[in-house]
């Protein structure tokens, strides 16, 4: 019998690999419709059965060289998480109405099964529209129509770039497994590119020589025109994945996009026959100089006389520094949009609403206005992925935040962070790597680390006739502040905020004060009372000793991890807990004081102690998270190390009725 069960398995298995190692664009087969679950993660929302790409070089007599990218892409629905995917949004540049990035063929279908019978419906023209997200980057989206579970849908469309410096990226996982991907780009001799493939996962790679023939009209040195055609030689890549799995985040990562299996290519020089070899290969220090010539990012920064009537230049100090960034953000709301460039530093002002950009551009010109060294920092956010150091590249960058020196000390702010202050950003900022544009003297400045949380919880707890009284004092300063009033007004009020608060900590909630939770960069101090059932008279008392649990469950489950470990900032967590005993009971058992350290340099470090003395009972808890990154290979020893301090939290105090 288990012989038999083994071999449906197998067969089940090699008719899905069947299956899919043929699925073709323009069909759905009968099996890929009747398909209810993909064996090879039998978790999956969707699968995608085929992705395949390609990259070849085309000659416009108005354009010159150009690149054409073509997608297609084939997925079946499994589930209702799957359709997503059936919402596709495609971003292209737009220079100008004349000039830009031009997407043409887009069509799709989506195949179901009715009564026995293949279903198409085609994508129609109302599905898809156009929407700007800054002046020059836009995105076209649409939803492929008659899609559910079951769907098989397919769509593609292709890309005419005369960026031809900044080829697309190839992407072969996304957030389903993928059964067959493969991307083909044929580069001519006369574009000369880095190829950098990232990832974990196994995809082939092939090159091949081809030729390519292109009829070409030119100026040569001497400025003649000439019209020719032009046989050159090629090299043809071609990549393949095959059952790729679904790549998903896991927790505590910054972002998924740095270890997603992709291809990416950067220009290093064209040589053109009729002309001398240009090399391309850009250094940060050539964007530096575009940036600051270019009017949306160096114009904007020349733009002080906004504040002329209400700002004058007085002392330069950090609370001034601070009323100017006050006085900002009272003006000026934020639309919830990130962006690199300003739309309208005037139109912000005149409308009272401005994305990041507008927002940290305006707050740059008022310091200035006040006399102030003030200068932006370029970066790319914690979920956009890591610069590409040793490839620079303007378009990796996606985040414009405010710096200001004082004297020899630096300063940090996103003006569009409603809780943020000096030295006080928002996660998403805090990179490793971001750029200092001083001009004439820009420079890389470590952002990881500017600021950090501290949380300090205070309780006494006694007995009375309304059960065990805990009086709570807790504080929270730098980070754990920001996050907590960004949760906190995520409340319809402080009503729901106490109940939920009350439903946490599993008791009754009393007298509860709270300062500071609208002040930006302010700290946190919350007073209350929490009430829990207990009955004195009992033989026993369970006590858990802690108010409120950091972890209540351990962050790292998985028995393996293929990335890092990324902390949201460097923290300090800390409860300092008193008990009275109630009169008539002893001390039964005590949790044993421990010290757990992770991490050669004490990376972690967690100390919980509790003592005695007479009639009190003291816990100390504190835990440190003092290095951000804890490398995959150290993943089992950090598995450990919280599945300690999980234990520990769950320790309780017995207490015994003493015999009368």
């Amino acid at each position: 019998m288990k012989t038999l069960s083994s071999l449906l398995v197998l067969m089940f298995l090699l008719l899905g690999e069947v299956c899919f190692a043929q699925s073709k664009y323009g069909e759905a087969t009968m099996d890929e419709l009747n398909m209810t679950v993909y064996p090879q993660d039998t978790t999956a929302a969707a699968v995608v059965l085929l992705k395949t790409g390609e990259t070849r070089f085309v000659y416009s007599e108005l354009l010159g060289f150009q690149f054409e990218y073509t997608l297609q892409m084939k997925v079946k629905i499994l589930k209702n998480e799957g359709l997503e995917l059936c919402n596709q949004n495609i971003s292209f540049y737009q220079e100008t109405n004349a000039t830009g990035e031009k997407i043409t063929g887009l069509n799709g279908t989506t195949y179901n099964l009715e009564d026995g019978k293949i279903v198409k419906t085609k994508l129609s023209k109302d599905a898809i529209f156009d929407e700007a997200t800054d002046r020059k980057w836009k995105l076209k989206k649409f939803t492929m129509p008659a899609a559910k579970v079951g769907s098989v849908v397919e769509f593609k469309y292709t890309i005419t770039s005369m960026y031809f410096y900044d080829l697309r990226d190839f992407v072969f996982q996304t957030w389903v497994p993928t059964a067959y991907t493969s991307y083909k780009i044929t580069m001519p001799e006369y574009f000369y590119y880095n190829v950098n493939m990232q990832g974990y996962e196994n995809i082939i790679t092939k090159k091949t020589p081809v030729n390519e023939t292109f009829s070409v009209r030119y100026k040569d040195d001497s400025g003649r025109m000439q019209m020719d055609n032009v046989r050159c030689s090629a090299q043809e890549m071609k990549f393949v994945g095959k059952d790729l799995p679904a790549i998903k985040n896991d927790s505590y990562l910054w972002s998924l996009d740095d270890y997603i299996s992709k291809v990416s290519f950067e220009l290093q020089s064209i040589r053109y026959p009729w002309t001398t070899i240009k090399n391309i290969t850009t250094t940060w220090a050539d964007i530096d100089k575009e940036l600051f010539g270019l009017g949306d990012f160096g114009g904007n920064l020349k733009k002080a006389g906004l504040f002329k009537d209400e700002i004058t230049k007085s002392d330069l100090t950090l609370a001034q520094a601070k009323s100017i960034q006050d006085l900002v953000k009272s003006k000026v709301k934020w639309n919830e949009k990130n962006a690199f460039y300003p739309n309208s530093l005037k139109d912000a002002l005149k409308d009272g609403v401005g994305n990041s950009a507008d927002m940290n551009f305006l707050l740059i010109n008022a310091l200035k206005a006040g006399g102030f060294d003030a200068f932006p920092v370029i970066l790319s956010t914690r979920g956009n992925g890591h610069l590409p150091v040793a490839h620079p590249s303007i378009t990796a960058l996606n985040y414009t935040i405010t710096g200001l020196k004082i004297d020899t000390l630096y300063y940090y702010t996103d003006a569009s962070a409603k809780f943020g202050d000096w030295n006080l950003l928002p996660e998403k900022c805090m990179v490793t790597r971001a750029r200092v544009m001083i001009q004439n003297n820009p420079d890389w400045i470590d952002l990881s680390t500017t600021s950090s949380g501290a949380t300090l919880m205070n309780a006494q707890i006694l007995f009375d006739d309304r059960g065990q009284v805990s009086t709570v004092a807790d504080f929270r300063r730098g980070n754990s502040s920001y996050d907590f009033k960004v949760d906190y007004f995520n409340h319809k009020d402080q009503n729901e905020y106490i109940e939920k608060l009350a439903g946490r900590l599993n008791g009754k909630v009393e007298d509860f004060t709270i300062s500071g939770e609208s002040k930006a960069g302010s700290d946190v101090k919350m007073e209350y009372k929490l009430i829990k059932d207990v009955v004195l008279g009992d033989e026993f008392i369970y006590i858990s000793p802690m108010i409120d649990k950091l972890f209540s469950d351990n962050p790292f489950t998985k028995e393996e991890r293929k990335f890092p470990v990324n902390f949201d900032y460097l923290e300090t967590y800390k409860q300092m807990v008193t008990i009275a005993i109630p009169e008539g009971y002893t001390v039964e058992e005590l949790p044993t004081s421990q010290k757990f350290v992770f991490g050669d340099d004490d990376a972690l470090v967690f100390t919980y102690r509790v003592a005695q003395a007479g009639n009190l009972i003291s816990l100390q808890y504190h835990f440190q998270i003092k290095e951000l990154m804890v490398g995959q290979d150290l993943y089992p020893g950090l598995r450990e190390f919280f599945a300690k301090i999980i234990s520990k939290n769950s320790e309780q105090i017995v207490l015994k009725k003493t015999v009368q």
